[in-house]
């Protein structure tokens, strides 16, 4: 893969958190709780293969939904979940509290979310890019989301290849998702979107 320059990277970073933004807003409605997006972190070479915002967080990133974009930004896209936000999440879906939880449930409620979220991704960075963009259908991963969704990208664009972060969370972090963009095309040489003007962030 052609390697990135710093304005390419940072106009990817730029696209990577106009969509978290409006990811987090969804998020909210979803669970009816404030969602807020951290700044998006770059994770390149050797590192992209590490869950580099979870190191310093005990709870795992068990579940997840992958897409892949077409259009305007070719990207493969991950929402990843760690096992009690996950939970949490499904229960707000579902509207149950408490008692179990059928495996068809979980994976309906994580298929919509995800779904929700991608969309309103996509719909962002496509507004930005003032083109089309759309998400393929979802893979989902019920467990090991972190390593089935680094095998995904590695299988398809191999290991050394540019991630970009971020992480949704509520005031408390019991509801918390990150939002992980791998470019796997080049921006276009005329998209002057880094401009101030345009960027608006």
């Amino acid at each position: 893969m052609k390697s990135r320059d710093k304005a390419e990277i940072d106009r990817f970073v730029e696209l990577a958190f106009v969509g978290g933004e409006h990811a987090a807003a969804a998020f909210s409605q979803l669970v009816g709780k404030p969602i807020r997006t951290q700044a998006p972190i770059v994770v390149e070479g050797d590192g992209a293969g590490r869950p580099s915002l979870s190191e310093n967080d005990d709870s795992r990133w068990s579940t997840g939904v992958f897409f892949e974009f077409e259009g305007c930004l070719e990207a493969f896209v991950g929402i990843l979940f760690p096992g009690a936000a996950s939970e949490a999440l499904v229960r707000h879906i579902v509207g149950m509290e408490s008692g179990d939880l059928e495996p068809q449930m979980i994976e309906s409620a994580l298929m919509e979310a995800g779904n929700i979220l991608a969309s309103h991704v996509a719909s962002a960075i496509a507004d930005r890019m003032k083109s089309r963009l759309l998400p393929s259908i979802p893979s989902l991963a019920m467990e090991n989301a972190e390593e089935a969704f680094r095998c995904f990208i590695e299988n398809a664009v191999g290991r050394d290849t540019l991630r970009i972060e971020s992480v949704l969370s509520d005031p408390t972090g019991a509801l918390r998702g990150r939002l992980v963009l791998v470019p796997t095309g080049q921006l276009d040489p005329f998209d002057s979107g880094s401009d101030s003007e345009k960027r608006g962030v």
